[in-house]
């Protein structure tokens, strides 16, 4: 979570996380990870890889930021694959604080990005 905070450029504030995990009928998995300053949900796959996993964040598969992907009714999705309900968005937020993981990270310095093979070939 630390280094999705530090690419967002958030390092600098108190940021509170919780994640809730949903498993259907049919054996699939969700993971939704509400970041509660961004007023975001982010839907995250995870990674059984350490290093993958540090990373994971920072690409998620999908994010439903309040007020830019939600909509005040079923109505309003007009078709779109994106859009969401505030309704439903609120339920999941609303479940993932009564039932889910919270984790609080604090304000931190970001450590410098390291230059990648091209970037040090090529000052």
């Amino acid at each position: 979570m630390k280094n999705g905070v530090a690419a967002y450029q958030k390092n600098h504030q108190t940021n509170r996380f919780c994640v809730v995990g949903y498993q259907w009928q049919t054996g699939s998995m969700n993971v939704w990870v509400l970041w509660k300053e961004e007023e975001e949900l982010l839907l995250w796959d995870g990674a059984l890889d350490p290093d993958s996993r540090a990373k994971s964040l920072i690409g998620v598969r999908r994010d439903l930021k309040l007020g830019r992907d939600t909509v005040k009714t079923e109505n309003d999705i007009n078709g779109s694959t994106y859009l969401v309900t505030e309704q439903w968005w609120h339920a999941v937020a609303d479940d993932c604080l009564k039932h889910g993981e919270k984790y609080v990270i604090g304000p931190f310095k970001a450590k410098a990005a390291k230059p990648t093979a091209d970037q040090s070939a090529n000052p």
